[in-house]
């Protein structure tokens, strides 16, 4: 989630811009490079088996890559880096493991480590605010009050942040936000990182319909 914000931030300083999230087929990753490919702002049209990773030499790239976890990925990403050969361009990746962070050394020159901490509440609250209030739109009095106690329950993930945010979007109703607080304190009891998160996503899953959820 932080991934895309910064992504969003830096694309217009580049040329060409890509957000991937990571397939386990290289091939499939391919295809997904091209086809979430960016010129100048706007999707590229050429069809798929007519580019080729060398199209991109020296031009100048913004390129994320989420969730690295595996060689086959270090490879594809070593690929790109090769191709593209120009000073300018960024790769911004994500990964689980530390340790195959570290290995892009070999790969990308500069390249830095940073550990993704959990947000504070000033943070979240932007963050949570900015999909469920967009164009800056003011929650109305009944709604505002709740909007503290839910950023709280998201315990500073971004991605349950973004979730609930984007759910409580179009909710108008003050039961609806009262129903996703008192499932967010239920999720409060599941242990582990991982667990929990999952617990805090099926809070607006589970309300979903049966045709959002498909």
């Amino acid at each position: 989630t932080l991934a895309k914000l910064l992504f969003n931030e830096l694309c217009a300083e580049f040329e060409y811009t890509c957000f991937v999230p990571l397939k386990k087929n290289t091939k499939e990753i391919e295809d997904e490079v091209y086809s979430s490919m960016y010129h100048l702002g706007k999707q590229l049209t050429k069809r798929v088996k007519e580019w080729q990773l060398t199209d991109l030499r020296q031009k100048i790239l913004l390129l994320v890559l989420d969730d690295i976890d595996n060689d086959s990925h270090v490879a594809f990403l070593q690929n790109i880096v090769s191709k593209n050969d120009c000073a300018n361009s960024r790769y911004i990746v994500t990964s689980r493991d530390r340790n195959i962070l570290n290995s892009l050394d070999s790969c990308v020159l500069d390249s830095r480590v940073f550990d993704v901490k959990l947000l504070n509440h000033k943070s979240s609250t932007e963050l949570f605010m900015s999909y469920a209030f967009p164009n800056q739109t003011k929650p109305s009095p009944s709604l505002e009050k709740w909007v503290p106690k839910i950023v709280a329950k998201c315990d500073g993930l971004p991605l349950t942040l973004e979730v609930m945010g984007k759910y409580l979007k179009t909710k108008d109703k003050e039961s609806i936000w009262i129903q996703c607080f008192q499932a967010l304190v239920e999720a409060e009891n599941v242990v582990g990182l991982d667990e929990k998160l999952w617990a805090q996503l099926r809070v607006s899953y589970d309300r979903l319909g049966s045709q959002e959820k498909e």
